[in-house]
């Protein structure tokens, strides 16, 4: 039996799954990254969020030493580990020094201090956004990079490379401080339309030595190291794939792999994207497109609200959330409307930075308002999909969706009768499968991406849409468009 491993750095741990060529989970392990030493020496003032990448070392190879342990108690021989992929989180960098070390603390994914620097790069890139289809915001890992070169000089001329978090893990595997990946270099301006670094890079002053070699998303980059296994007891001479960011993973592990699927993660947050051969261009800059990996090339345009359950802990905190939502399901679909957001503005699927919560509806009935908020998350996905839709997206009847808020099958009607889509759960959720699923599909399957998810991948629950309710739901939704858009001057 041969079996794959995939790893997830996340903002707090790192998990690690190890699968075998069907798709069986064999291990499944999280390590949690103690908060005393992730944020040893770091700066976070207001807009910055800075981590100790030594905090992500240490318990890196502590995962990959529990990952052997756990094999060898199951009486599996380590010879059968034919290879290991990784993700992390979209838009996390670091500078590092040729044998790797960090020069700088790791400034994370949600950082938005280079403001200036996000100005300055998008003026100079305003025909590579129109060709690739998004813009460069301060949260991407293009304006940080500047934003070192500019503010830590002394810091920049010691750099050998600047690495997305994916790539230092890469780093650890390999003892190779140089590998990157279309997926992780999206927001450091990569073009992944011709596969390589644009002039752009060099026009806002970045020497494209001091950026990562980069190959497409599930390609063979290297080796796993001695120093490694004899640090963790992961065995040398393993193969390593090139891997993609936590939010590719996500839905590589959800299941969608045909043209016209979408993909939802609903926790915090809502991300939604869709699968489609033809790349999607949107002038307003709400979406950009991720490439799936696999031999068979398709696109994942998309976009993150800042709309998600977070509104449920803050409007309706210290209920009892199982009995609310059997209730809502009973209150639904209601007249009442809000716009959900706990912070100050919106990104998708519309932007405007002043846009802010409103609820219109009864005061005294909490369960009718209450599904008011769960139908409003519903219409924002919808109007997620409309907009993806409009910019030319195909459209399918599944929509796969992971993320805590999945937990509620009644939510999970409810959107189903919002979109008149089937909504599909995976029974794993986790980016490290999506990471295992791409190690087999290189190894085994040859690349293809579609195959290797259909083998691996099962559905845990199957939602359908009732169709009674399609009417009244959709005068519903025509009723929060007019609200929104009066409000928001919402353009679809």
């Amino acid at each position: 039996m041969v079996f794959f491993a995939g790893i997830d750095l996340g903002s707090t741990g790192i998990r690690g799954i190890v699968a075998d060529s069907a798709g069986r989970v064999i291990l499944n392990i999280q390590e949690v990254i103690p908060p005393d030493k992730l944020y040893m020496e770091c700066e976070n003032p207001p807009g910055w969020h800075e981590q100790d990448p030594r905090s992500w070392v240490e318990t890196f190879y502590q995962l990959l030493t529990k990952l052997v342990g756990g094999l060898k108690k199951l009486g599996l021989s380590l010879e059968e580990m034919k290879a290991i992929c990784t993700d992390s989180t979209s838009g996390t960098i670091i500078a590092v020094n040729e044998k790797g070390n960090p020069l700088t603390s790791a400034i994370m994914y949600n950082d938005i201090r280079a403001q200036e620097e996000a100005q300055i790069v998008q003026d100079a890139a305003e025909e590579f956004s129109q060709k690739v289809g998004y813009k460069f915001k301060a949260s991407f890992s293009l304006p940080k990079m500047l934003w070192i070169m500019r503010h830590l000089p002394s810091i920049f001329k010691q750099t050998y490379k600047i690495l997305h978090a994916n790539d230092f893990i890469v780093g650890l595997l390999t003892g190779e401080y140089f590998h990157s990946d279309t997926s992780n270099c999206l927001k450091a301006g990569f073009d992944f339309i011709n596969g390589q670094w644009p002039s752009l890079i060099e026009r806002v002053g970045i020497p494209l030595e001091k950026l990562p070699e980069v190959v497409f998303s599930g390609q063979k980059v290297g080796r796993t190291s001695e120093k490694l296994e004899k640090i963790t007891g992961f065995p040398s001479n393993v193969l390593v794939i090139s891997g993609a960011t936590d939010s590719t993973m996500a839905l590589i592990a959800s299941g969608a792999s045909k043209e016209g699927d979408f993909f939802s993660s609903l926790g915090t947050t809502l991300v939604t994207r869709c699968l489609t051969r033809e790349l999607v261009l949107d002038p307003q800059g709400r979406v950009y497109c991720h490439v799936l990996p696999g031999s068979r090339r398709m696109f994942l345009p998309g976009g993150a609200s800042s709309v998600g359950a977070e509104c449920l802990q803050t409007y309706f905190p210290n209920i009892d959330y199982k009995l609310y939502d059997k209730k809502a399901l009973e209150n639904f679909p209601t007249q009442a409307i809000t716009y959900p957001l706990v912070k100050k503005g919106e990104r998708f699927p519309f932007v405007n930075s002043n846009a802010k919560h409103f609820y219109e509806g009864p005061e005294d009935n909490n369960y009718e308002k209450y599904a008011a908020y769960l139908q409003a998350v519903a219409f924002v996905e919808r109007l997620s999909i409309q907009v993806l839709e409009s910019l030319g997206a195909k459209s399918g009847g599944r929509v796969f969706t992971i993320g805590g808020a999945t937990k509620s099958k009644e939510w999970l009607q409810i959107r189903a009768d919002v979109l008149q889509k089937q909504i599909i759960r995976p029974k794993i959720i986790e980016a490290a499968y999506g990471a295992a699923i791409l190690a087999a599909c290189t190894v085994v399957y040859d690349g293809n991406l579609t195959e290797t998810i259909e083998k691996f991948v099962s559905p845990d629950l199957i939602i359908q849409p009732r169709v009674k309710l399609r009417d009244k739901i959709e005068e519903y939704y025509e009723n929060f468009l007019s609200e929104i858009t009066k409000r928001f001057q919402v353009q679809i």
